[in-house]
């Protein structure tokens, strides 16, 4: 698996690279503003800028087709309606609680604390299920991927000077 995403990596630009990698549910910016800096060797401001960039993409994505998908799939697929319902309960029982109360602020500092399973794909597909506007859904989870963007970087620089 790793041979293919490289494969597929290594014939694209460094900076389309970049904002796929920050595209990517698995990587986020998290982990295209440490490649960007230290493999592709990009400047802190254009690889910060790149992964917010590709970073933003699944948001809108999220929250434009996934309710209709969701729709689509408890009418057409039985497999798919129960596997969604599985996903979406779960996420439900964890998160509940805290976004009926505190929403789009929760949103926020969901995705500004960057740890794995904590970035914007997680936040956009709460916003939908726990249906949070997006007019409040997507200023907080940008917001929120800002502050990401700027811990990773500076955890990132204290990283290269540690190491080198």
């Amino acid at each position: 698996m790793t041979d293919i995403i490289v494969n597929i990596f290594s014939k694209l630009s460094l900076e389309v690279a970049t904002v796929l990698l920050a595209t990517l549910p698995f990587t986020e910016l998290r982990a295209s503003i440490p490649v960007a800096i230290t493999v592709f060797g990009f400047s802190a401001i254009k690889a910060t800028l790149l992964s917010f960039i590709g970073n933003i993409i699944p948001i809108f994505l999220i929250l434009l087709f996934l309710p209709s998908i969701v729709r689509f799939a408890e009418k057409n697929s039985q497999l798919l309606k129960v596997f969604l319902d599985k996903y979406f309960r779960t996420l439900e029982k964890k998160y509940k609680y805290k976004y009926e109360k505190y929403g789009s602020v929760i949103l926020f500092a969901f995705v500004a604390v960057p740890l794995p399973g904590s970035g914007a794909w997680t936040a956009s597909i709460l916003a939908v299920l726990f249906k949070i506007r997006p007019k409040y859904s997507i200023p907080s989870i940008i917001a929120g991927l800002f502050i990401s963007a700027i811990l990773v970087l500076y955890i990132t620089r204290g990283g290269i000077v540690l190491f080198t």
